[in-house]
């Protein structure tokens, strides 16, 4: 057969490299419009999650416009920095291939790749006592999808606490279908009656020997295997007791609800996603659940007490990161291991103080991905407050979290230190991040003169604290900073200060640190000389040996008495 007689489906396929496309996913829900306007819906806005395969070409084709479509694109709508396109059509009507840039999501993954910011489970908030661990989404317990497990990710059931009246009034109507010849009415599908009574008679015996398991494991013992065939037999309940049991938590889900054992069973029998305690009741009771709750109805996230917990559309992790914990120690070329990991610079979406009005925490943006500045909810926006060295050598991240700067430009930036991450029930990803420190800030900018300047300035030979400056701080070796000897200043003499200031001339006056009014001794010139300074506790007592302070010149020379001794 010749190529001209082949179909237009077949030159298609012979023709060009790419078969086929995946179907894309249901698109996201998007926030509606409100009234105040706090939350858009937009049909161009970027989806949480994507929904289209994004696709590449090599440069070469690119530049001939092949993308192993049906028809080529044009250069001029594929040229840019990110050549990513998505195809929501291959044809159309009027014979036009409908695709769109695909840059979004790409260059989100791209920087998340870069981020290496690990993807964790949701935790509930746990009290001081009793803190949560953040757990991976790889464990060995929670990263599978098979049936016979407990605890799964994904489920065949729907969310019926996600459902509105009509799509739950449909799902029971496929649910039921009309009685059979025996009078039972039967679940659509290979389920059944029958198979839901076996269900519950397996599940009752497996709880009774898990019950036995336990009990022998407190004793020291252990259950053989021959034991435990005998109590599967033993323990199985006939037709009878098996309709007395049925009726009897049928009796007691009327007082119960979502809480009763015929919830857990009807739950584990089809699959479907598991009820939180939350949801139990109107109000917080996460102990008034029954055992069979407490061990099948738990959350996905570890006993999640959120009301609005529905389960995950995708895989924990997104396929965005395949790490299982943040506990690594970068490594830099030039100074070594590094106690934080670089930060990155975040831009800020929204200041607490708007024109809306004000929020408790600032949005920033990091890599594509909005996140709450925790640190800007204890932060007073006061002009009054004096700015420190560090804030601001970190570039003020407190003013730029509070309050825009129209003529700032770029925009508000500030260092963050992103930490872990989660993917919420509907797709998005939830990013923790902390402030950058000082110390970190400095080594990203290769700009470390400024950590010996801190630590040479600190008592503790370390960073200096966050927030705190170091401007109103007394010249080091003098009495108020002491960095000497084994003790500080002794200042517990009430006329101590007062005597001294009596004795000061009048030009040494002291216009730092909100101490004016206050005099200073002149050491430095001749009338001084005589007088006595400050006496620090420790050094005075090793070198005069009787508690009482030294002159300048005695101190000089005990000092060079011990030097030459040594």
């Amino acid at each position: 057969m010749s190529k001209a007689a082949t179909s237009p489906t077949a030159r298609l396929l012979q023709n060009s490299r790419l078969f086929s496309l995946p179907r894309p996913l249901p698109q996201p829900g998007l926030d509606a419009p409100t009234a105040t306007g706090l939350y858009r819906g937009s049909d161009t806005a970027t989806t949480p999650y994507p929904t289209y395969q994004a696709i590449a070409t090599p440069p070469s084709s690119r530049f001939r416009g092949d993308w192993g479509l049906k028809r080529a694109l044009p250069a001029k709508a594929t040229s840019s920095s990110t050549p990513h396109i998505r195809v929501r059509a291959h044809d159309n009507t009027e014979h036009i291939t409908d695709f769109g840039s695909a840059a979004d999501h790409t260059q989100t993954s791209a920087k998340w790749q870069e981020l290496g910011v690990p993807l964790l489970m949701r935790q509930a908030r746990g009290g001081r006592d009793n803190p949560r661990v953040p757990i991976s989404v790889f464990e060995e317990g929670l990263d599978q999808t098979d049936g016979g497990v407990e605890r799964t990710w994904k489920w065949n059931g729907p969310w019926l606490a996600g459902m509105k009246e009509g799509e739950f009034n449909l799902f029971i109507k496929k649910l039921v279908a009309r009685r059979g010849a025996s009078g039972q009415k039967d679940i659509n599908g290979k389920s059944s009656i029958d198979e839901f009574r076996e269900f519950v008679r397996e599940r009752i015996v497996d709880e009774e020997i898990a019950q036995a398991r336990r009990q022998a494991q407190d004793q020291g013992d252990i259950l053989s295997p021959q034991r435990i065939a005998e109590m599967r037999v033993s323990l199985r309940l006939d037709d009878q007791q098996l309709s007395a049991h049925l009726l009897s938590i049928r009796t007691d889900h009327a007082k119960d609800n979502l809480s009763s054992q015929l919830t857990a069973h009807l739950t584990a029998f089809l699959d479907l996603p598991p009820v939180t305690s939350g949801a139990t009741s109107n109000g917080p009771t996460p102990y008034a659940v029954t055992k069979g709750l407490q061990s099948l109805l738990t959350g996905v996230t570890g006993g999640n007490d959120l009301v609005d917990t529905s389960p995950p559309t995708t895989h924990p992790s997104a396929g965005l990161s395949y790490l299982r914990s943040a506990a690594i120690m970068p490594n830099h070329p030039l100074h070594g291991p590094q106690s934080h990991r670089a930060p990155v610079r975040a831009r800020v979406l929204r200041t607490r103080t708007s024109a809306t009005g004000s929020e408790q925490f600032a949005k920033v943006g990091v890599a594509g991905v909005v996140a709450l500045d925790s640190a800007s909810s204890t932060f007073n926006p006061d002009n009054r407050i004096p700015t420190s060295a560090s804030d601001l050598r970190l570039g003020e991240p407190n003013r730029m979290a509070s309050q825009l700067d129209v003529e700032l430009k770029g925009g508000n930036k500030l260092w963050v230190h992103p930490n872990t991450a989660y993917i919420d029930e509907k797709g998005r990803i939830r990013l923790d991040v902390s402030r950058g420190t000082a110390e970190a800030v400095a080594v990203r900018e290769g700009d470390v003169d400024f950590i010996h300047e801190q630590r040479a300035q600190s008592f503790t030979g370390g960073m200096a604290p966050f927030g705190v400056g170091t401007a109103s701080r007394a010249p080091p070796g003098t009495a108020g900073n002491a960095n000497y000897g084994v003790g500080l200043p002794d200042r517990r003499r009430p006329a101590f200060g007062q005597a001294q200031a009596q004795r000061a001339p009048e030009s040494a006056v002291w216009g730092q640190g909100g101490q004016s009014g206050r005099r200073q001794p002149d050491y430095s010139s001749a009338a001084g000389m005589g007088r006595k300074r400050e006496e620090v506790r420790g050094f005075d007592e090793v070198l005069g040996g009787k508690g009482e302070g030294m002159d300048e010149e005695n101190a000089m020379r005990r000092i060079r008495e011990l030097a030459d001794g040594r």
